[in-house]
């Protein structure tokens, strides 16, 4: 994912991206997004933000403490992992994990996960250009 859409996620839901672990035994330790950013395409930043949405407001209202510890592509969809949460918070992962094999990675236009060789979900057009 590019940086400004990197930076705008950490700016607009600080307490889920604090890149820190909630383990008070690995407090020094960096999460994994911490490491390595957000290991997707732009294409599911949409995606990525509606799911932070949803998780930040259920976490206000509930109090829990969450944070997300590493977002990446593997085997063409979506995954998001995180310290802490509820059944909610894990109901909403697995619904945006699900809808990210709908949506091209690259771009964000409708996609189909492709299970040929390199797992992917892409639209036609970009496809092509792999």
């Amino acid at each position: 994912m590019n940086p400004e859409n990197s930076r705008r996620l950490q700016s607009d839901f600080p307490q889920l991206y604090r890149l820190q672990r909630l383990d008070p035994l690995r407090q020094d330790q960096p999460t994994l997004l911490a490491l390595w950013g957000f290991e997707c395409g732009d294409g599911w930043m949409n995606l990525i933000y509606r799911l932070s949405q949803a998780i930040s407001t259920h976490i206000g209202s509930s109090g829990l403490d969450v944070v997300a510890t590493q977002v990446k592509e593997k085997f063409g969809t979506l995954r998001f992992y995180v310290d802490g949460g509820d059944e909610e918070v894990f109901r909403l992962i697995d619904a945006a994990e699900q809808e990210s094999a709908t949506i091209c990675e690259a771009c964000g236009a409708p996609g189909t996960l492709t299970m040929k060789g390199w797992c992917s979900t892409l639209c036609e057009s970009c496809r092509q250009k792999c």
